[in-house]
């Protein structure tokens, strides 16, 4: 059995970092199969006593906590389930807000500025991107990255957390410091992560083409293009995934579902017991050989499964098993477990559990608010970036509120603040439906300007009931006829009518 789960696992081997060519970002290489090069890693599985062991202390056992956290995200389907919850939880539509407006202002310069922005938000794909961001801070608690970017491409690498540390905070973001030696013996792929970290290697071990020498102080280097977004703000020194502490739950969900598989098992096996009459000593009646002629007959026609005993003793059957249903129960009340210790609700990922909606609304407030926390540090992050570029007037992004669960809520409310005319709504509106700023002022000309959308095609509101006064239908007002229905008239309303029963009404 050994055996067989070390090949498995030798088997489960995932590409945490794609190489990619960073000369032409349009591009990108999975994996170089001319070289046969590729840059994995390969996650191992731990017991029970080294997972309470590591839990013991957290902060000396980070790298092998976050190996048995991305193992656990390949193989647990529950696990799996609850990090892309939360990565997945919040819609990621922004807005572009001005900022410190100054008294006086060149209109042009101002919207020429405020495209800009747009544009370059609209390169960055960060509905993208923060997912996958997202996805890693709560699989390993905190997420290294370094930015390649043209013009026109925006992609960002993610670094190995093994060979990386927070360094310093800037600007209320936190920046990071990589080991070089990570590149030791992968010296191949320094290309593939820019000049910068390329240079910053041969500084400190040395380029031998070149005849330079090494700097062995040189070993930490802060990397101008790195973003770093962590789980847990209060701890900067240690990194430890955020759900670790599931481990055991989802171990258990596993020993259960084993041993509910081998009752089954044990379940579909039968014994026969073959008797042999003794006498008052204890002395079988039948000769021996005899016996076993008959028993080696009878053993020869039963089916596999079914067992056969030949005793002179009587055999009573004892069983210490459970009840089939209570296995069950017990199965599912590790998963609910596992759910609960999460601090998430069960009836989101199909418990049978009876639960209140209002309940359920509930519970899924503090979801929202932990991955909308982790969706702050990025929003801090790319407005520090939009900071350094020095633009003549001052915008920001801003994450809306909104989440899977909160969707058309916070559509209402937008669109109920629009009717008002509270100022921003309209922008707002259009960016709780999905749309980006850059598709809003986009689409806006498109439909004004060059297809004539609003003058042309739709010169007036669309026929409705709303939209329709009484002029226009030469109808008097109040509910349809029968006849303007095409329906027909039954005794009652034939007397109705005839009566003109309705006239004053």
């Amino acid at each position: 059995m050994e055996k067989t789960e070390q090949k498995s696992l030798e088997q489960i081997a995932q590409e945490k970092f794609q190489q990619m060519a960073f000369a032409n970002l349009k591009k990108n290489i999975v994996q170089d199969l001319i070289n046969n090069r590729n840059e994995s890693v390969i996650y191992r599985k731990y017991d029970k006593g080294q997972v309470v062991r590591m839990l013991e202390n957290p902060q000396s056992s980070e790298k092998e906590l976050r190996n048995m956290s991305n193992f656990l995200y390949i193989v647990s389907s529950h696990y799996r389930r609850l990090i892309n919850y939360y990565a997945s939880l919040p819609k990621f539509n922004y807005t572009i807000i001005p900022t410190n407006l100054p008294s006086k202002i060149e209109k042009k310069k101002y919207k020429d500025t405020y495209g800009r922005v747009c544009n370059l938000y609209k390169k960055y794909n960060l509905k993208h991107e923060c997912f996958k961001i997202m996805q890693s801070v709560f699989r390993d608690g905190v997420f290294y990255g370094l930015i390649h970017e043209t013009s026109d491409s925006f992609y960002i690498r993610p670094f190995n957390p093994d060979y990386a540390k927070i360094s310093s905070i800037e600007d209320g973001t936190c920046t990071f410091s990589i080991n070089l030696d990570y590149f030791t013996q992968k010296d191949t792929f320094l290309s593939e992560y820019g000049t910068e970290i390329e240079t910053a290697y041969y500084k400190y071990k040395g380029n031998k083409k070149a005849g330079t020498k090494g700097n062995s102080s040189l070993r930490w280097y802060e990397p101008t293009n790195g973003i770093c977004i962590k789980a847990d703000e209060n701890d900067l020194s240690h990194s430890v995934p955020i759900f670790i502490g599931l481990i055991l739950g989802v171990l258990d969900i596993e020993d259960y579902k084993m041993l509910k598989k081998a009752k089954k098992e044990i379940d579909n096996y039968k014994v026969l017991a073959m008797k042999m009459d003794t006498d008052e000593n204890g002395v079988p009646k039948m000769d021996y050989d005899l016996a076993i002629k008959y028993y080696n007959q009878a053993s020869a026609n039963v089916p596999e499964g079914i067992g056969l005993i030949l005793s002179p003793f009587t055999i009573n059957d004892f069983t210490f098993q459970s009840s089939s249903t209570a296995e069950s129960d017990a199965a599912n009340e590790a998963e609910e477990d596992f759910w609960f210790g999460s601090g998430t609700s069960p009836l989101l990922f199909g418990s049978s559990k009876n639960t209140s909606s209002s309940s359920l609304n509930l519970s899924i407030k503090p979801d929202e608010s932990v991955s909308f926390s982790i969706l702050e540090q990025i929003q801090r992050y790319f407005n520090k970036k939009i900071k350094k570029m020095d633009l003549p007037y001052s915008f920001e992004m801003k994450f809306l509120e909104q989440s899977i669960f909160n969707e058309k809520d916070v559509q209402d409310t937008y669109l109920k603040a629009g009717q008002y005319g509270v100022s921003g709504a309209k922008l707002l509106y259009a960016n709780s439906i999905g749309l980006e700023p850059s598709d809003i002022s986009g689409m806006s000309y498109l439909e004004d300007e060059i297809l004539g959308v609003g003058t042309k095609i739709y010169k007036r509101p669309l026929i409705s009931s709303n939209t329709l006064s009484n002029g226009e239908t030469g109808k008097t007002a109040g509910k349809p006829t029968a006849e303007e229905s095409g329906q027909e008239l039954g005794e009652a309303g034939e007397k109705t009518r005839e009566q003109d029963s309705n006239e004053n009404r």
